[in-house]
């Protein structure tokens, strides 16, 4: 059965209102999945660290890919002698696990392998 204007009329206005609702929703569910743990990874050897601005850079391993992350005080540290940024040292093989904020990438873990 066909519909009528006012139906269609309808069904396009929900499914406008839907797109809407959506949007506004997707910061919040980036919000949630940040705080949750989830990231990407990214595995790689350390060629820059900058201890005055928290930031270092890392070079993937088998690739010429290069990301400088940002440490901050929720960044945790692990592995062999790594317990903060002060003990990363360019060389060192690392995981790091990181969200992207805007255009910055945010460690939120750094395990030296």
């Amino acid at each position: 059965m066909p519909y009528s204007r006012a139906q269609a009329r309808k069904a396009k206005t929900c499914g406008i209102v839907a797109v809407i609702v959506g949007l506004i929703l997707i910061p919040f569910l980036e919000f949630s999945l940040v705080h949750a743990g989830e990231g990407t990874e990214f595995p790689g050897t350390v060629i820059k660290v900058d201890q005055a601005t928290g930031k270092f850079a890392v070079k993937k391993d088998g690739g010429g890919t290069r990301f400088t992350f940002i440490a901050n005080e929720e960044t945790k540290f692990s592995g062999a002698g790594l317990a903060s940024l002060k003990d990363l040292k360019k060389d060192d093989h690392v995981m790091v696990l990181y969200q992207v904020k805007g255009s910055q990438y945010l460690a939120a873990s750094v395990t030296k392998k």
